[in-house]
């Protein structure tokens, strides 16, 4: 069935080329933005400032002081698997520390990267092949510690990853055509 605007005489097919469009547009952003911010969360800490408490809005007289904690962000907080999860993970058989570590320090890039590629339109489908497979290695990784939730929670995404990987051919807002069209890049563009 077609979405078709009928004016009098008039037939417009507008919206069945726009519809398709839109709707890999908006998986496109949302799955960038969601690789994006988790790589940007690698980068997450705390830090503690001393900040004076008010009372009647003035600083306390006796100088009371209260410990205020402030999120930021800093490449010296970065951490790819959490502390608490990393020592669980160095607990199982099936996961050898050295890959574990390689792992540790490839997670926060490799989220950051794919999660530009895909937002910006560059080689989405293999920005979306890749990411995919990154997810389903996060998914073994929470089998292994049985976070059932957190594996329903990882197949969601996949199942918005296949499902903009089955549309890819309305994905025509995009950096990587405009790229592959210009230096033959047919890798670049989808057919």
């Amino acid at each position: 069935m077609k979405n078709v605007i009928s004016k009098g005489n008039h037939t417009s097919k507008t919206n069945e080329f726009l519809g398709p469009i839109f709707a890999v547009l908006l998986l496109r952003i949302w799955i960038g933005m969601r690789s994006l911010q988790a790589g940007i969360e690698k980068f997450a800490g705390k830090e503690e400032l001393l900040s004076p408490v008010f009372v009647d809005g003035k600083p306390d007289e006796n100088g009371l002081e209260v410990i205020k904690a402030t999120k930021v962000y800093s490449f010296d907080n970065y951490s790819g698997v959490p502390g608490p999860l990393y020592d669980k993970f160095l607990e199982e058989p099936l996961i050898h520390w050295s890959m574990l570590r390689l792992y540790d320090l490839t997670l926060g890039p490799a989220l950051l990267i794919l999660g530009l590629c895909v937002l910006l339109g560059f080689a989405t489908r293999i920005s979306l092949l890749v990411l995919g497979l990154l997810y389903t290695s996060l998914t073994f990784g929470l089998i292994l510690l049985n976070e059932s939730s957190g594996v329903a929670w990882l197949a969601a995404h996949i199942i918005l990853i296949v499902l903009m990987l089955f549309n890819v051919e309305h994905n025509r807002l995009e950096i990587g055509q405009m790229i592959g069209k210009r230096f033959g890049l047919n890798v670049l563009i989808n057919k």
